[in-house]
């Protein structure tokens, strides 16, 4: 409709023109057309200002529904992510329990026992003693093959350094072993607190698998 009504006031505007030239040549009054091309200036201005109108685009009804569609997608979407179906959610509640002995690769680890320590500047400390087996088919050692963590109140634990060799002997991880022997192991932690229970785990070194061995040691009964 606007662009009708611009159409409409260019012919006219053009006409009111040739209107003014040709009274001008005739020495004629030059009221009438000026005041026509004033009118249609007008309606030039008015139809511009309808064409130019988004409410009266054809294209903004279609765009509107565009968006509309896409916000209400958008909101679908969200509301099936945070309704995620039960049978989607991880199940932990029959988890096995991970035990304190088992094979970790070519290898086999049982954890044993542990004991109370003091390091050389008399901190509480506690060492770890496990039986290592290598299954493998090279002679190799634990401190290449196993990597060892201790953690109290959920924070990994400092090794420790022990003078005694009558309660930690700290090369038993860097002996070789041949195929199919087995050897104890000892690991030393410095204890952050003399209370609070101590968790010990045992991963094979070079692996991207999540098995391990672990044991929790209650400091109360060492």
């Amino acid at each position: 409709m606007g662009a009708i009504i611009v159409l409409v006031g260019l012919i006219g505007f053009a006409a009111c023109i040739i209107w003014l030239i040709i009274n001008a040549v005739r020495w004629d009054s030059k009221a009438p057309p000026i005041i026509g091309i004033m009118i249609c200036f007008v309606i030039v201005f008015v139809g511009s200002a309808i064409f130019s109108r988004s409410d009266y685009s054809p294209n903004n009804k279609d765009n509107k529904q565009v968006s509309q569609k896409s916000n209400e997608d958008t909101e679908t979407s969200d509301k099936d992510e945070s309704q995620e179906p039960e049978h989607y959610k991880l199940d932990t509640s029959s988890a096995a329990p991970s035990a304190s002995s088992g094979d970790l690769g070519a290898y086999h680890v049982e954890i044993k026992n542990a004991v109370l320590a003091r390091d050389y500047e008399d901190h509480p400390a506690i060492v770890i003693t496990y039986a290592w087996t290598n299954n493998s088919d090279d002679t190799t050692s634990a401190m290449v093959a196993v990597a060892e963590k201790a953690f109290q109140d959920g924070i990994q634990l400092d090794s420790a350094v022990i003078a005694n060799s009558d309660v930690y002997d700290s090369g038993a991880n860097s002996k070789n072993v041949r195929p199919g022997a087995t050897i104890d192991v000892q690991c030393a932690y410095l204890l952050t607190s003399e209370t609070s229970m101590v968790e010990f785990e045992i991963q094979e070194f070079f692996s991207f698998s999540d098995e391990k061995v672990t044991k929790n040691f209650d400091l109360s009964s060492l």
